[in-house]
């Protein structure tokens, strides 16, 4: 899906998609524990050297990726550096009344939303939806009917997308046509709405049958893409919680700010 914007691929593509999962968990559980801004700083830093260096985007989609992924985190945190509590006043205008506890409970707000985006970002773009479906069942034996059923109704989304757009282009060529209330306000969101349900369902249906018809059913079955475990999958392991173990040792020994718990 994202092929068209990739430089290259580096060893995290052939990593199993359960690992990744596995190991996003593991972080966001490390970083909601995490209070001290130091340690978050090296790892946010980390985080940002493994999307650069291991996702393979091309540098002009990875610098606008970087600046929303910035901006949101910055966003993210305005409610807490704004309206934050703390006994250290650095601003005040009218409601806004920013302390020194409210910016650094803030900015470590952002940073733990910036760290799990990075890493978000990094599985986004080497891991295959279909592998990740392929690695349930095989992996963890998940009933292929569902595991189908899920991964039929993701690639169903473009198609809807594309119908939209389509849809769009010919209400505008043929706009003089048709009755003003039928193409804007609520009755055009209603027709578009039952436009599209009324192409799904009948896309549905056409897919259930050709399933049917190749003999589609939930016994044992053999799967022409196969994935496992391999070494790669230790490496990534030993790579991402190797970032977490040297994130902590240098924010309690080289910290950042004198701050070291932001609760």
């Amino acid at each position: 899906m994202f092929e068209a914007v990739k430089k290259y691929s580096t060893f995290t593509d052939q990593t199993n998609p359960l690992t990744k999962i596995m190991l996003a968990v593991i972080l966001f559980v490390t970083v909601i524990f995490i209070h001290n801004p130091n340690t978050l700083f090296y790892l946010m830093i980390f985080m940002l050297f493994l999307l650069i260096v291991l996702s393979g985007i091309q540098y002009k989609y990875l610098i606008i990726l970087l600046l929303f992924i910035f901006i949101s985190g910055l966003i993210s945190s305005m409610y807490m550096i704004f309206y934050g509590e703390g006994t250290t006043l650095l601003f005040e205008f009218g409601i806004i009344n920013i302390t020194e506890e409210s910016l650094i409970r803030g900015i470590h707000v952002a940073m733990r939303g910036v760290i799990l985006s990075l890493f978000g970002a990094l599985l986004i773009f080497t891991v295959k939806i279909t592998d990740v479906f392929y690695s349930l069942m095989i992996q963890l034996k998940v009933k292929a009917k569902y595991a189908y059923s899920f991964m039929a109704a993701i690639r169903m989304v473009p198609l809807i997308i594309s119908e939209y757009m389509q849809l769009r282009q010919a209400k505008k060529v043929r706009k003089a046509l048709i009755y003003k209330k039928h193409i804007s306000g609520f009755k055009g969101i209603k027709t578009t709405i039952v436009t599209l349900i009324s192409q799904s369902i009948r896309r549905a249906y056409r897919l259930g049958i050709a399933m049917e018809s190749k003999g589609f059913s939930d016994n044992k079955r053999t799967y022409y893409y196969k994935t496992s475990f391999s070494k790669y999958d230790l490496y990534f392991i030993l790579l991402v919680l190797a970032s977490i173990w040297i994130a902590i040792l240098l924010g309690s020994s080289i910290p950042v700010i004198n701050i070291t718990d932001a609760r």
